[in-house]
């Protein structure tokens, strides 16, 4: 009887869940690419550095001021708050309109991507991540790195040139701090190499929703999201890495208890509200999506 017990489709039931564990670690660990170096690991003269190449300044050089653009003057001053996103709203359950209100606003009147903004509707990204279950944690965690550094850059010493995404990209080019071949050593991640994972991520949870916002009673989550995912994201990462992301999707709940957690609404409403914030996250990856391929940035390492 012990053996019976112990059989082969119980093992596989025990052992299923470490297998999504190790194979999503190794999905973060290669796919990304980024080291988790916080910004203020390179400094120079009191500020990060921003060198070409891998040798520090000349001596007396680290004394000389960031190249200033003629838009200097009309950028708004840092953040007060170190770490905002994190204050707001944290502990709060997910909300569809949150998110789709936070992104809506990070688009100005003049086309431009507010970054503050930006990062506050994926808060509300994460917390969904967050109510899919335990696999997606895991996901969750290494995307709130993400947002982490790309915080650091808003609100930071030359946080007034991380307002906007455009700015960003602006700035950055001017100083040399892309990298557009490799990260050198001691750098910290540029907030253009950072935000392009976000802006890739934020594609497939778009696709993700539209698909459910549409989806027929019968249809799978599982399914629809590694749909999006193949579309997606799939495209950057390993054999090995597909195969953990699908594993994962298999944990997803049913399409009932989806569109329950996504909007805690009566399906016809839930469908309505899926669609305008799929048209808001469209929205904001296309302007996104632009401005990185006209500085031929959409392949950085």
């Amino acid at each position: 009887m012990g053996a019976l017990a112990w059989g082969p489709p119980r093992l596989c039931r025990l052992l299923l869940p470490a297998g999504v564990f190790l194979l999503l670690l190794l999905l973060y660990l290669t796919s990304l690419r980024l080291p988790e170096l916080p910004v203020s690991a390179c400094m120079w003269g009191g500020r990060p550095c921003c060198w070409s190449g891998e040798s520090p300044p000349e001596k007396g050089e680290e004394d000389k001021p960031l190249p200033v653009t003629p838009t200097d003057a009309a950028l708004p001053p840092p953040s007060s708050s170190p770490n905002p996103w994190e204050k707001e709203g944290s502990q709060q359950k997910f909300q569809l309109e949150r998110l789709r209100k936070a992104f809506g606003a990070s688009i100005t009147p003049h086309g431009e991507v507010l970054i503050g903004e930006y990062l506050r509707g994926w808060k509300e990204l994460i917390k969904l991540m967050d109510s899919l279950g335990t696999a997606f944690r895991l996901i969750s965690r290494e995307t709130s790195s993400k947002i982490t550094l790309m915080q650091d850059h808003h609100s930071g010493l030359h946080g007034p040139h991380y307002h906007t995404v455009q700015s960003m990209v602006t700035f950055e080019l001017a100083n040399g701090l892309v990298g557009f071949q490799f990260l050198p050593a001691g750098r910290p991640p540029s907030g253009c190499r950072t935000l392009l994972r976000l802006h890739r991520a934020l594609k497939w949870l778009e696709l993700f929703l539209h698909k459910l916002g549409t989806s027929g009673k019968d249809e799978e989550p599982s399914q629809m999201c590694a749909s999006a995912y193949q579309e997606a994201l799939a495209p950057y990462h390993s054999w090995w890495v597909r195969q953990a992301a699908a594993l994962a999707f298999m944990a997803l709940p049913s399409r009932r208890e989806l569109l329950h957690t996504v909007c805690a609404e009566e399906e016809q409403k839930a469908r309505s509200l899926l669609h305008a914030t799929v048209r808001t996250l469209f929205d904001v990856y296309n302007i996104t999506q632009e401005v990185y391929a006209a500085h031929l940035m959409l392949e950085l390492p």
